[in-house]
């Protein structure tokens, strides 16, 4: 049996008991749920299908979300 210790992945590292993260974004509402948001100098759109509205001109925001887990 090896004594050796592996990388540490402990989420708290030097004896912190937290972490934080402060994400800033804009979003401009463009009208018919057509909304683009800007974060770190990226721009994304989102939309919604026409069915609700919509143009269905860019993913909807749930799916971003569902996209985003899979990251």
């Amino acid at each position: 049996m090896s004594t050796e210790s592996g990388p540490n992945y402990d989420p708290f590292q030097g004896g912190g008991s937290h972490r934080s993260m402060v994400i800033e974004c804009e979003v401009d509402d463009l009208g018919n749920m057509l909304r683009r948001a800007k974060v770190r100098g990226f721009e994304i759109m989102c939309d919604e299908p026409e069915s609700i509205g919509g143009s269905n001109t860019a993913p909807a925001p749930l799916h971003y979300f569902a996209a985003s887990i899979l990251f």
